[in-house]
């Protein structure tokens, strides 16, 4: 995500930008806590510590701890998304195939692939399974971010004059660049960003050079 946070910037004055600003100051809280603490070590203490709230504000602008978790794993993926998007739009090369192979170099680039993202996202993937709410996000993102990546694999296709499954390739590169964000962040550096990267292109070539798996 941005490494804009919100403590950084100016304080608003009107009630609704003092509102907005509080509630996504707890969901920042929430990620760093997740990212420095994990699942275990994040408790309502931490998270108003890391966002300078006082313990009372959760309840006020959420239902319940589970409540502010689901919306910080939300808040923390649009932020990795909104950053991605603008990486490809400030590209010069409109094309779909261009658009579409800026994504994995998005995905690994040094203001998406951070420690922070990295460690945090490794904490909600783990809450997942215990948080109803953060699973049914999770699963809500999962689809939207596929649709996108199916979108974005039909154009280039197309645009290429070539048939394709777009969805099983969506699938496929999910789930390529999904494995290699865990192993990293579990393993540490064993493969590079560099080399990562590559790994993706190499999967979005042969699968419009090849016209994919349309089985």
């Amino acid at each position: 995500m941005s490494t804009i946070r919100i403590r950084d910037v100016k304080r608003p004055r009107t009630h609704a930008e003092i509102n907005d600003f509080r509630r996504r100051g707890l969901m920042e809280g929430a990620i760093e806590s997740m990212a420095i603490n994990g699942v275990s070590g994040t408790t309502v203490q931490t998270i108003c510590a890391y966002a300078g709230a006082s313990r009372g504000l959760i309840s006020h602008y959420f239902d319940s701890k589970e409540a502010l978790m689901a919306e910080a794993f939300k808040h923390l993926f649009s932020g990795v998304a909104e950053e991605i998007r603008r990486q490809m739009d400030a590209s010069n090369d409109s094309s779909a195939l261009a658009r579409l192979r800026l994504l994995p170099r998005a995905l690994f680039s040094k203001r998406v692939f951070t420690q922070m993202n990295r460690d945090a996202f490794l904490s909600f993937w783990h809450e997942v399974r215990f948080n109803d709410l953060v699973s049914r996000a999770n699963k809500e993102l999962y689809v939207g971010y596929r649709g996108r990546v199916e979108d974005l694999f039909a154009d280039a296709a197309k645009e290429n004059g070539v048939k394709i499954d777009a969805r099983k390739a969506a699938i496929g590169f999910i789930g390529l660049s999904d494995g290699l964000w865990l192993g990293m962040s579990i393993h540490g550096q064993t493969t590079s960003p560099a080399q990562a990267t590559d790994l993706c292109l190499m999967f979005i070539d042969a699968q419009l050079a090849s016209g994919g798996s349309k089985g």
